[in-house]
């Protein structure tokens, strides 16, 4: 009985682990990408994006891939930045932006 409770606690945590939503990624975190930098190499450092955008070919091959954290609002003023990291068809981070939204 005593050896399940564990079980139940891993797949609770696993399961409050998936509703969490992306969020302004700290200075702190930015500044350890780096370009040539693969998709699983970012989720791991940042964690999960806000939104993507995908521009694909004549052949519906992938050319880039955008993603986007964006801060909620409400949020302290300096934490209002906009990270945009950009991925070529390999999954490889070939651009990094940060501004502050209009």
């Amino acid at each position: 009985m005593y050896l399940k409770q564990p079980k139940f606690i891993a797949a609770g945590l696993i399961f409050a682990s998936l509703e969490v939503t992306a969020d302004a990624v700290p200075m702190r975190d930015f500044i350890y990408l780096r370009t040539g930098m693969s998709e699983a190499e970012v989720l791991y450092r940042i964690g999960p994006y806000d939104h993507e955008t995908v521009a694909y070919g004549y052949y519906h091959n992938i050319l880039h891939t955008i993603w986007y954290y964006i801060p909620e609002k409400g949020e302290v003023s300096n934490k209002e930045w906009i990270t945009e990291i950009r991925f070529n068809g390999d999954g490889q981070v070939i651009a990094l932006d940060r501004y502050k939204p209009e």
